[in-house]
């Protein structure tokens, strides 16, 4: 997850948050177990149920699945919770969000005062539902990275036959790619390897 400041506003990627109404799991251990789900990515709904915070997160994660209406509904509530507190969220498809103010007016404590407000938000309505949305629309057979990427990359010509998953491994850690990753053939493979949703 990243985060960037850009202008007067904070651009953040939004990872972690919760629900509201039911009583916490005794352990991870004993939620993980209990909630039998099947899937590639059963692992990863089981372990954010186990960590959620509120009741509205485990609602939704509890059928390891989030579907696109609960994923909207889940932005618009983080939507409506930062707005109460004077601030305005803008999502860019790219991934990631804007989180400005209502007033156009940005002091200078502007982050210390807006983050506490982000982040009780997201642990109501957000926590990982919008994270493992994505991710499960992106990747939805969960396939290894690397082999994604390489073969994405090579069917855009960023990169030849000779270009190895364990060079993209290399080149990915120190963020020094043999071609432009900001060009939009390469966001396009960052996004969506699979060509599954993403039209930029």
């Amino acid at each position: 997850m990243r985060a960037r400041a850009a202008g007067g506003t904070i651009a953040v990627i939004v990872a972690v948050a919760c629900l509201v109404g039911c009583s916490a799991p005794d352990s991870p251990e004993e939620v993980v177990e209990s909630l039998s789900l099947t899937g590639p990515w059963a692992s990863d709904f089981q372990v954010a149920y186990a960590n959620a915070k509120s009741d509205y997160e485990r609602g939704v994660l509890e059928d390891g699945e989030v579907t696109s209406s609960e994923y909207e509904e889940s932005k618009n509530h983080l939507r409506s919770c930062v707005g109460d507190a004077g601030y305005a969220i803008t999502w860019d498809e790219r991934g990631g969000f804007e989180l400005g103010s209502k007033n156009g007016t940005y002091p200078d404590d502007f982050f210390e005062r807006s983050d506490p407000v982000l982040q009780e938000c997201e642990s109501k309505w957000a926590g990982s539902i919008l994270y493992l949305y994505e991710q499960a629309r992106r990747n939805p057979k969960k396939t290894d990275e690397s082999t994604l990427q390489v073969t994405c990359l090579r069917d855009a010509g960023l990169v030849d036959g000779t270009y190895t998953k364990d060079q993209w491994r290399r080149d990915n850690e120190k963020d020094t790619f043999p071609f432009d990753a900001r060009s939009d053939a390469a966001m396009r493979c960052d996004l969506d390897p699979l060509g599954l949703w993403y039209s930029g």
